[in-house]
């Protein structure tokens, strides 16, 4: 088998029990979803923290002047998630519609004006919402929504651009969405059962299962690469890619490039335009994540925490956003600082401290 050291690369963000993280090439499992990202411009940076009221809100630091200002400011029904979209500056988040709490909807806020948030999604009186994330070209933002417990979770994609919603993939058999197409035409499906993988066409609806030379049981994730001509897995704590013949077939075995460097992942990603490399790490008493630069294999050292979380690269990819210390996070400790570290001058900055 032929072995190469490999580095896969993304940007932004996703999903634990109750908060979301989104990046841009596939469902992004994040350690916290407190930090949100960057604007396309790079000149804010947004968060969530608790207001006085003690209610999470979305806010704001200005990355020249360390000024925090809120977004929103609710006084009940916190922000549960959020994700940062290019173009005008905004950002779709999940709330619960009611006090209830059952009817979670998506919303669209103006994060520089004073104009209220929008409900962009479908009136249903009881939903369970979570965000998928950000199409790389930040077309759409994908997210699964049911009609109640027990009921399953369609895939929905809200596009920024004609701001209409658009329902990707209605599920019959509980299909986790796994990722999407550069060209956005396609979603990467997996049997919760059998585990298999299956290309599913978002205009004709078909579903083709995708031929994998590894057993499906052992892969934790899997997307598409950049191009669309490979596909990237996570097995068994490792991240391997493997080309691919066709859309629904990946090429045998020997073919498959494994990155042996790093074990014990749960979760990877690509910045942007493949620069970086977005890996998170599972041990419970020591959940960090690391940026990798994918053509020389050095791991960036984000001072001042070994550990830091939550990482977003920012779309110039010059920079990634992150929150420091996991060893106060793992005591408890609310407060923490939101710091931004430079790519090219490998210098970190803090910019404000979050409650």
């Amino acid at each position: 088998m032929v072995m190469k050291r490999i580095f896969l690369v993304l940007v932004i963000a996703i999903l634990s029990a109750n908060t979301v993280h989104a990046q841009y090439w596939c469902v992004w499992k994040h350690t916290n979803g407190i930090v949100l990202g960057l604007s396309s411009d790079e000149k804010w940076a947004f968060f969530l923290q608790k207001n006085d009221a003690g209610v999470q809100n979305i806010y704001k630091v200005e990355l020249k002047t360390n000024f925090v200002t809120p977004v929103t400011n609710f006084t009940e029904r916190p922000v549960i998630s959020g994700i940062v979209i290019f173009g005008k500056p905004a950002i779709i988040y999940l709330r619960a519609a009611s006090n209830t709490g059952s009817d979670v909807h998506v919303y669209r806020v103006d994060v520089l004006g004073t104009d209220p948030p929008i409900d962009i999604t479908p009136k249903d009186e009881i939903s369970s919402k979570k965000i998928l994330g950000l199409a790389y070209n930040g077309r759409y933002v994908y997210y699964t929504s049911d009609k109640g417990p027990g009921t399953k979770k369609d895939t929905w994609r809200y596009d920024c651009q004609q701001y209409i919603l658009e329902l990707a993939f209605t599920n019959d058999k509980d299909y986790e969405t796994l990722c999407w197409s550069r060209d956005q035409t396609h979603l990467l499906l997996r049997d919760p059962n059998t585990r298999e993988i299956f290309s599913h066409d978002i205009e004709t609806t078909d579903n083709v299962q995708v031929q994998i030379p590894i057993d499906a049981t052992k892969i934790q994730t899997a997307f598409y690469g950049p191009m669309n001509t490979t596909m990237l897995m996570l097995t068994n704590g490792s991240v391997i890619t493997a080309k691919m013949s066709s859309p629904t077939a990946v090429d045998p075995i020997d073919n498959i490039e494994a990155a042996s460097k790093f074990k014990d992942v749960t979760g990877v990603e690509l910045s942007l335009n493949g620069k970086y490399t977005h890996l998170v790490f599972a041990d419970p008493k020591n959940f960090h994540e690391k940026i990798i630069e994918t053509a020389s294999g050095v791991e960036l050292a984000l001072n001042p925490d070994p550990n830091p979380v939550d990482l977003v690269i920012g779309p110039k990819e010059s920079s990634v956003l992150y929150m420091g210390s996991s060893k106060e996070l793992r005591k408890g400790i609310a407060n923490n600082s939101l710091y931004l570290y430079d790519f090219v001058k490998k210098t970190t900055k803090e910019l404000t401290l979050i409650k």
